[in-house]
């Protein structure tokens, strides 16, 4: 269901909020998803009607920040006169220093549909939470020093670097980690609670491409390594 959250005004609400997480930081289990280091920054697309995403002006986007860190953005769709309008798609797009969002393996952004309001109409729908948008770490993340980390480049069958593939290591027993390549292809994979001198499987994909490479640690951690994906 389409979300909404009623702000002070009974005649403002935000039909568009935005969480940023920091998926390598965030603890599921404990309901904690964890802020974004560095810097960050939201762009905010809307379809012009005929299925085509003009960006927003962000000096004229009206946007409120909750201590929690989600941006709201409250006059998105708000209208003099809104009964006959139906609801408009905005797709957010986010930019960061030391990640690349999960979106990016397969998309340009993250869609939210906005319904129309006034006045005197309150949205046709109205929720309360934003969109929680997950951020992998790329190879300049911090890590720290304690967390074995796995460095390589992404190419594909002419040896072109790849950005945006989707690595990560396998074990079907236990929680694993997922990166993204950066621009230039590389990457920084955290082996957190890989299993010491084991064959461990490293995949690569993107849309319609894969490939593995098998590794051990600690002794391949040394190694920058290149995964062709075809």
């Amino acid at each position: 269901m389409l979300a909404f959250r009623e702000l002070e005004s009974s005649n403002l609400y935000a039909g568009l909020g935005v969480q940023l997480i920091d998926e390598f930081a965030s603890v599921p289990s404990a309901s904690f998803d964890a802020p974004p280091l560095g810097w960050t920054t939201i762009e905010i697309d809307f379809d012009d009607g005929g299925g085509v995403y003009r960006a927003l002006d962000p000096t004229s986007l009206v946007s409120m920040r909750t201590p929690s860190g989600v941006v709201w953005y409250p006059w998105l769709e708000r209208h003099a006169d809104a009964r006959l309008l139906a609801a408009r798609n905005y797709r957010v797009r986010v930019s960061a220093g030391l990640y690349a969002p999960r979106y990016a393996y397969d998309s340009d952004g993250v869609v939210v549909a906005v319904s129309p309001y006034d006045d005197n109409n309150p949205p046709a729908t109205i929720a309360a939470a934003p969109a929680k948008i997950m951020l992998l770490p790329t190879a300049t993340y911090p890590f720290a020093s304690a967390i074995p980390v796995l460095r390589g480049l992404i190419v594909d069958t002419s040896n072109v670097p790849v950005p945006d593939a989707l690595v990560s290591w396998i074990d079907a027993t236990l929680q694993t980690d997922s990166v993204l390549s950066d621009a230039d292809g590389e990457f920084a994979l955290p082996m957190r609670r890989a299993a010491i001198n084991t064959p461990i499987d490293i995949h690569a994909e993107r849309p319609g491409l894969a490939g593995d490479t098998i590794i051990r640690i600690p002794q391949d951690l040394s190694i920058f390594h290149t995964i062709q994906i075809s």
